[in-house]
């Protein structure tokens, strides 16, 4: 089949079909065809493989009708772990199976020779980016052979493997397909994000040279933007790719009209922009992505009928990568160099990390050869009486997300080996391959290096041993060079040969010329095939002699080495001295020892005194470092968020230096640098913080030496969360943020309404003014208050920033109202770039220069329809099952009544990591994405835990209680506790709903099935409702509030998050423990883990949520709970304080789910 379409693009080009999605979201699909063993599972398209294979085969029918050569399968999410999220992972074989035979059946139908028509079999990454810890490789890779064997047995021609975001998880998927169809081609489509990387941090050029050594059909981009944002990836792809390119590009970059997404470029735009990508070499597939219909991809095919692709023309020489980065082999000058310490044989503080479990601490040692110059690490962790394939395992992970450079995993066993591989989305080099075992190891290591798509270091060593001579050196390589190239298919730029060098440092006769013979066998062979590389272990020349010795012997071998041919070299890059530092003297000394010189003796006895008062080179001394002028090295430090280099060395300057020019020129610039680090997506948030924590230091440092004179220029900002908000973490950020770019800050806190906003900004004469909400009432209150500005006649400049609001918002609904400038921020860096504006006077325009989103007219967009709710009589009901609560009184536990060690095993460490502390989502380089999940967050959060616990910071508050309850329509009302029940009979004498003490009315959804939360409980007997209210207590706000104003604003931010979230997991608690009183976990277990994936029966809605977006509903549950005795209190705009509280009104009804209105 790959012959077949590598055949046929010679002379045409093939039209991929467009979306999937789109087309379902334009048919009204009935709700029984959502249903599976009584479950909605509306929003799992895969489901309709099984249900409604009539609507899809309508679909696949329009897209072969309209000229697509290739028509996708309905599998995009049939992976078994995405399936899982709706619990019909074990539907995985079968709906993959049933979608390509679907397929099949159109294209038997539509295919002629004229025009084919091919199954491609649509593999989406899933929901889990195994890079960053979501799934393990094994898991990733068996669940794709369960969909790949269905997707064959239902007849697909071709696999697509698109909206690709994480190398690793490509390889995963191509081992799978490559293991159950070997004979089908696979095409690889990259989703590039509007930074220009992958989601995990890949660009386009280092996904190249991933993927270069595996045998795939094509390699092109899909979804993420529109045709013109996409462009100048494919002609960066086209000039280094050997693989014919694919593009299907969605309809325009998706816009947000009413609160719907939409693509805005029609059939004819789309064309034209797609059309232009056959001017670039080696595009031969076209097609659609997100937006496109039918109509796109026939305008589309019929445009390029008649056009011929250009063929590839791309070349990348033999490289390395890492997620981020890539290097060739052969630096330009030689060598590329290896650092060597992460090495348990050869550095006894790595061995001494490993021995202590302290992971972290091993990063440190990789971080500094980073520093220090090298091209790649060697990793290399066996040892005596450790498990080195899980010690591999872990530091391997931490390495490939935390370190910017290629890996060079290094062992013996095949296993520990294979452990590295599957934690490397990057292309790695393996260290090593050699003849001591016989040939069987060495074909092992051999292919798994080749499934992997790994370089080779190639040791010459057979099963007589070493090779000590330039002979046997030269022999042994040749016979391994044959059995690489020739067996096993290397490209011979893809293997690096060690040729072994011994110390001529012993006294040992034996090795007086090993220098030589190694140096000479290196010249010989790199003559010999110059396509491939050599190396050495550069420290083992100087084994056994004084360490500030061999500084100078390994760094003179070295030169002599690289004009030899020499290409790469494994070193401590910091212990490499450059000749011009090297004495005469000194070179002499070492030179007579290389190359045995007697003539004034022994050479070696003449080096060991020459050297005997040479001054030791300081092992933790960075040479770059102190190479760099003071500037260079304080933007570095706080780049680097180093508050422990930083202020002595300021301290230092300060005599040199005036102070006012290092904080407002030096420390400013340099978060300048942050923030656009920040905005491309290179450096996450903590890493700013500590950078800011750093910055804060300095100036607080520096400023006993600042000039007294107030600085009457200070541009200023009042900043403050809006009134009836009470959420200030995002605030908090850009008061963090913007005080450290050198503008004043007047906080003003939260709830702040609108004359404390404008006293503030008369009192401090401030340039601007900036409003914070989380909540989408919070941007109602924005609105208003500058509606009342404009009335006031009031034009200061106004920021708008907060989780709910949008740009369009802002647009469509603040800038009419108001005169002044408006500026949208995304976030705190918006505000830098906004305040920079503001400084300079400049007028606004219509985004900012942060915001890349093109402006697109939308006008013309139809919006589909709402459905009309029927009558309530109408309307399809849930089952009401009958349950008798075994007590109704009111539960309240506060403090050590509660399991301090339950509540915190019920976290969601995912959410707490990813989203409370911004460790997440791999757009970043290394030196700003790092995933502390395992060895490095997870120390941090137990560290919190104890502090939050020994402190008795943690102070929990639970109070839950059920009462009597009928529904009525849209309706609940609830009754006083004389209306108990105990049993049905007692259940059917109903009060007038005139007695009811609160009446709760929810809305309904304004599509099938049209669910509303009162339709859980029974309308014609009484039935039970369950209110809950959880926090973590009166103590942790001000307890994050002391780091704040202490300026230690990463320990800020994160109790804060671990504070919410300990409040979200005693609401687990609390609803777990009510679903035992009511006798309805049938299947859970007692875990978290158990019950994450909605594994149990009933639903808690909180009010502000989806399915009851009331937040005045809050009102109701304090009312009913009255949690204010335990100092919970509640604003005027229903705002719980403190705000690591939670409240909900809890169902029991098997069919109730989490739902949008």
């Amino acid at each position: 089949m790959q012959k077949l379409i590598e055949d046929l693009i010679q002379n045409r080009v093939l039209i991929i079909d467009g979306a999937m999605g789109t087309q379902l979201q334009a048919v009204d699909i009935e709700s029984k065809f959502w249903q599976y063993e009584n479950k909605d599972l509306e929003g799992c398209n895969e489901l309709l493989n099984l249900t409604a294979p009539h609507i899809l085969e309508t679909i696949y029918e329009n897209y072969a009708i309209s000229g697509a050569n290739f028509i996708s399968t309905n599998t995009f999410g049939s992976m078994p772990w995405v399936l899982d999220e709706y619990e019909i992972g074990h539907l995985s074989y079968e709906l993959s199976k049933l979608a390509a035979s679907s397929a099949k059946k159109i294209c038997e139908k539509y295919s002629t020779k004229e025009d084919p028509k091919f199954v491609l079999a649509s593999i989406g990454p899933g929901t889990k980016l195994p890079s960053l810890g979501h799934i393990t490789y094994d898991s990733m890779y068996e669940g794709y052979k369960t969909m790949a064997s269905g997707l064959v047995d239902g007849g697909t021609d071709v696999f697509l493997l698109e909206t690709c975001q994480d190398p690793l998880q490509i390889k995963a998927a191509l081992h799978a397909l490559n293991d159950v169809a070997p004979n089908i081609p696979i095409m690889v489509s990259v989703t590039i994000e509007l930074n220009g990387t992958m989601l995990i941090g890949t660009d386009a050029l280092t996904i190249a040279a991933i993927l270069k050594p595996f045998n795939i059909l094509s390699l092109g981009f899909n979804c993420g933007t529109g045709p013109i944002q996409v462009q100048k990836h494919v002609k960066a792809l086209s000039e280094v790719s050997k693989f014919p390119i694919s593009v299907h590009a969605n309809a325009g970059l998706p816009q947000n009209k009413g609160g719907k997404t939409f693509y805005p470029m029609g059939p004819d735009e789309f064309t034209a922009l797609q059309k232009e990508f056959l001017n670039i070499n080696g595009v031969a597939f076209l097609g659609g992505c997100c937006g496109t219909t039918p109509e796109h991809i026939k305008t589309l095919s019929q445009a390029v009928k008649e056009m011929v692709p250009k063929k590839p023309s791309g070349f990348l020489k033999a490289s390395l990568a890492s997620l981020f980065n890539i290097v060739p082999l052969k630096q330009e000058p030689a060598p590329l160099l290896i650092g060597e310490r992460s090495n348990a044989t050869g550095s006894k503080a790595f061995r001494e990390l490993l021995k202590a479990n302290d992971y972290e601490g091993t990063l440190s040692v990789a971080q500094q050869q980073v520093r220090a110059g090298a091209h790649v690490i060697d990793v290399s962790v066996g040892f005596a009486g450790r498990d080195e394939t899980g010690d591999m395992n872990k530091v391997v992970s931490l390495y490939s997300q935390k370190i910017s450079l290629p890996l060079m995993p290094d062992s013996t066993q095949i296993k520990a080996l294979e452990a590295a591989l599957k934690q490397i989305g990057g292309r790695c080099i393996i260290n090593s391959v050699n003849l001591e075992d016989g040939e069987e190891k060495f074909d092992e290591v051999c292919k798994l290096a080749k499934r992997f798509g790994a370089a080779l270091v190639c040791l010459v060593i057979d099963e007589i041993g070493m090779a000590k001579t330039k002979q046997r050196k030269l022999e042994v390589a040749e016979r391994i060079y044959n059995l690489c190239v020739n067996r096993h298919g290397f490209d011979p730029a893809d293997l690096v040969f060690d040729m072994l060098t011994f110390t001529i440092g012993s006294g040992d006769d034996e090795y007086r010329t090993a220098g030589i013979e190694t140096m000479e066998a290196i010249r010989e062979f790199q003559t010999l095939h110059p396509e491939v590389g050599t190396t050495l272990g550069l420290s083992n020349i100087s084994f056994g002699l004084s360490q500030n010795a061999r500084i100078y012997l390994n760094s003179i071998y070295l030169d002599h080495c690289v004009k030899a041919g020499l290409t790469t070299a494994i070193v401590n890059v910091k212990h490499i001295i450059p000749l011009n530092k090297i004495s005469p003297e000194d070179k002499k000394a070492c030179d007579d020892l290389i190359f045995n010189n007697q003539e004034n003796g022994d050479p070696l006895f003449k080096f060991i005194e020459h050297f005997s008062n040479v001054e030791s080179q300081d092992e933790q001394s960075d040479e770059e470092y102190q190479k760099m002028e003071p500037i260079e090295k304080v933007k570095k430090l706080l780049l680097d968020g180093d508050k422990e280099r930083m202020i002595p060395l300021v301290l230092e300057l300060k005599d040199t230096i005036a102070p006012e020019l290092i904080v407002n020129e030096w420390l400013i610039d340099g978060m300048k640098i942050i923030g656009e680090l920040f905005g491309s997506g290179q450096m996450q948030l903590p890493f700013v913080l500590q950078s800011a924590e750093t910055m804060k230091a300095t100036v607080d440092a520096l400023n006993p030496f600042l000039p007294k004179q107030e600085k009457s220029t200070e541009t200023t900002v009042v900043i403050g969360t809006v009134k009836g908000d009470v959420h200030d973490v995002g605030k908090n950020l850009v008061d963090i943020i913007l005080s450290n770019n050198g503008f004043k800050v007047v906080n003003i806190g939260i709830k702040a309404d609108l004359n404390q906003f404008l006293e503030a900004a008369k009192e401090h004469n401030a340039d601007a003014i900036g409003m914070s909400g989380l909540l989408v009432k919070s941007t109602a209150v924005m609105k208003e208050n500058l509606e009342e500005m404009q009335r006031l006649g009031i034009k200061i400049p106004v920021m708008l920033g907060g989780a709910a609001l949008t740009k369009n918002f802002v647009d469509d609904y603040c800038r009419p109202i108001y005169d002044g400038a408006i500026f949208y921020c995304r976030d705190a860096f918006d505000g830098v770039v906004s305040m920079q504006r503001i400084e300079k006077g400049g007028e606004l325009d219509t985004k900012l220069a942060a915001d890349l989103i093109e402006k697109i007219d939308t006008s013309d967009r139809v919006e589909k329809e709402e459905a009309v709710i029927p009558p309530y009589e109408e309307i399809s009901m849930p089952k009401r099952e009958f349950i008798v609560p075994p007590y109704w009184n009111k539960v309240a536990k506060t403090g050590d009544e509660l399991d301090k060690e339950l509540i915190f095993s019920w976290i969601n460490h995912r959410v707490l990591f990813r989203q409370r502390w911004g460790y997440k989502r791999g757009k970043q380089t290394p030196e700003a994405f790092m995933k502390y999940e395992k060895d490095v967050v997870e120390p941090l959060y137990y560290s919190l835990k104890d502090e939050l616990i020994s402190k008795n910071i943690f102070e929990p508050i639970a109070i839950y209680e059920y009462y009597p309850c009928i529904s009525h329509d849209n309706k609940l009302y609830i009754f006083d506790k004389k209306y108990i029940y105990n049993n049905l009979e007692e259940a059917k004498n109903v009060p007038p709903l005139s007695e009811a003490i609160k009446v709760m009315e929810f809305p309904r959804q304004k599509r099938k099935p049209f669910r509303c939360i009162a339709d859980f409980f029974a309308n014609d007997r009484l039935d039970v409702v369950g209110f809950t209210l959880a926090s973590a207590g009166l103590k942790i706000s001000d307890y994050e509030r002391e780091f704040y104003d202490r300026g230690e604003f990463t320990k800020y931010y994160q109790i804060h998050g671990l504070g919410v979230e300990l409040a979200e997991a005693l609401a687990e608690v609390l609803h777990k423990q009510i679903r035992l009183d009511w006798d309805i976990v049938p299947k859970e277990g007692h875990k978290l883990s158990d019950v994450q994936m909605k594994q149990y029966v009933g639903c808690r809605y909180s009010p502000g949520y989806a399915a009851c977006p009331e937040l005045s509903q809050n009102r109701d549950i304090f009312d009913l709970l009255n949690p204010e005795e335990f100092g919970i209190e509640l604003s005027e705009t229903f705002q719980m304080h403190p705000e690591q509280t939670t409240c909900a009104i809890v169902v029991h009804n098997k069919e109730a789910n989490y739902y949008n209105v």
